[in-house]
């Protein structure tokens, strides 16, 4: 079977502005949210674009963030457990440069810290109201258990969706520049690349009470090299107890090739996906 390739678009590298400290908040707000999030507000009448980065401390992986809004109302994943997080808002100056708003620290400290993989974030953003949400409520009320529920709604995605090769094309020429996943866009068009199936994924799992990772990096088997940059899914299975490694992409690809849908596994070998760089 032929190899399945899947591009996910880097983040601009950010470059600080030198000059002296960060000044107090310059009009920005961050407000811990006590649910894995924070939610960073600005009035930026310029409508300039705005960065912010996110860093856990102890770890050498920093989130990078990007909004172009006038009026930046929005929330923020912590996705590295309890801790110190390190959170900075920046604004464009020019070409990749930016330069620093505010920063503060944010101590996150939950009871299960699985629980930030329930909520709304920037990259997994939706609403009840979402048609994609509607139907994963209609989907799970089928079933009793929570193992019922997440093969309910991946068969649902894997039969209905398709992949999306002419974004692909457009990102592999480099035509598309950098940005956040849309479910409704998704939901309405039912294709898109790793990245849009993913955020739908998590996204639907998630209004049904199943913690759930968008997982960005490089996994290696049968249908990638290694070195493509890719996005899937982790679920918490309370059966398992354990996170579970989920692929819907691969499975809407091989599906569409003809492969029959029971044979596609559902879970994925965890040591052909441990080549992680962003866990979202």
């Amino acid at each position: 079977m032929k190899k399945i390739c899947y591009a996910l678009l880097f983040g601009a590298i950010l470059f600080f502005s030198q000059g002296g400290e960060i000044e107090a908040s310059n009009g920005v707000g961050i407000a811990d949210n006590e649910n894995g999030t924070v939610t960073v507000t600005y009035e930026n009448e310029d409508e300039s674009k705005i960065a912010v980065t996110v860093k856990k401390s102890g770890e050498s992986n920093q989130y990078n963030y990007f909004v172009e809004q006038k009026d930046v109302e929005v929330s923020i994943p912590l996705t590295s457990g309890n801790g110190t997080y390190n959170i900075c808002v920046l604004q464009h100056i020019e070409d990749n440069k930016y330069s620093p708003l505010t920063s503060e620290e944010i101590e996150l400290e939950l009871e299960d810290y699985k629980t930030a993989y329930l909520s709304s974030n920037e990259m997994i953003k939706w609403e009840e109201k979402n048609k994609a949400i509607k139907k994963a409520n209609k989907i799970a009320k089928k079933y009793k258990s929570q193992m019922s529920k997440i093969k309910g709604i991946r068969a649902y995605l894997v039969k209905k969706f398709d992949y999306d090769y002419d974004k692909f094309a457009e990102n592999e020429s480099g035509n598309l520049s950098y940005y956040m996943p849309d479910i409704n866009e998704t939901f309405r068009t039912k294709k898109g690349i790793c990245y849009d199936i993913s955020a739908l994924t998590a996204s639907m799992m998630r209004s049904v009470g199943i913690q759930t990772k968008m997982v960005t990096g490089y996994p290696c088997n049968d249908y990638f090299d290694g070195v493509s940059y890719h996005a899937w899914n982790k679920v918490f299975s309370k059966k398992y107890k354990k996170w579970l490694v989920l692929d819907v992409t691969c499975d809407i690809c091989l599906y569409d090739q003809g492969v029959e849908f029971g044979k596609i596994p559902l879970k994925k070998k965890g040591s052909q996906y441990s080549n992680v760089k962003y866990e979202y």
